[in-house]
């Protein structure tokens, strides 16, 4: 069987990085400019939340799910919302930013073996942590008992999941700002970002779950 040649892998490998480098002038940076006020938004009213919810005073963390080798605008957009929603409240300070870094070959319907008491970990030393991340289909008995001993209230900002409930019935988060589906009707003219979201998200909690599905 003959060899193939190294140079001819070299050459493979650039011309795959030439197509790359090329659709993303051609189809990416010229393409039609991504309306980022939505998440800008949802950063605002998360921030409000966690203010709320420490009573105007302490410190929050920001734990944000990226994946690897793919930076999006929408996790820089929720953050600057998120520290123009902190200043409104002079008594909250946003300790610190974390990441929970998930590589592209992971199943984003899963979260990692003990990921739970991992964002348990990555919560300490605030009063309040939120969490910009996707639910898993499925919770251990174990993921749900790392989570109630964490000390820090957890604020989880995500879409609807089956599991959504059951982490709100057994008080292993506090509060959720989750999708609505459908969202409502938008209206006519301009909205607040609490406006927008009172359309598009809502807040539950083990006490009020409205109308989580």
């Amino acid at each position: 069987m003959e060899k193939k040649s190294p140079a001819l892998g070299v050459v493979a490998v650039l011309a795959i990085i030439g197509s790359l480098v090329y659709l993303y002038f051609t189809q990416v940076a010229t393409g039609p400019k991504i309306n980022l006020k939505p998440f800008e938004n949802l950063g605002f009213v998360a921030a409000e939340e966690a203010a709320k919810i420490l009573g105007g005073q302490g410190r929050v963390i920001l734990i944000n799910e990226v994946f690897e080798a793919l930076k999006s605008p929408h996790t820089e957009s929720q953050l600057k919302g998120f520290k123009a929603g902190l200043a409104k409240s002079s008594g909250v300070q946003l300790k610190e930013i974390k990441e929970f870094k998930r590589s592209m070959s992971d199943d984003p319907q899963n979260w990692p073996p003990g990921q739970a008491g991992r964002f348990a970990n990555m919560a300490e030393g605030a009063g309040v942590a939120v969490l910009f991340v996707s639910l898993p289909v499925d919770i251990s008995k174990d993921d749900l008992a790392a989570l109630k001993e964490c000390t820090t209230k957890l604020v989880l900002v995500t879409s609807q999941s089956p599991v959504l409930k059951k982490m709100l019935q057994e008080r292993a988060i506090h509060t959720a700002l989750v999708s609505r589906f459908p969202p409502k009707p938008a209206p006519e003219g301009r909205e607040t970002p609490r406006q927008w979201f009172d359309r598009v998200y809502m807040v539950v909690t083990p006490d009020a779950m409205g109308e989580l599905n």
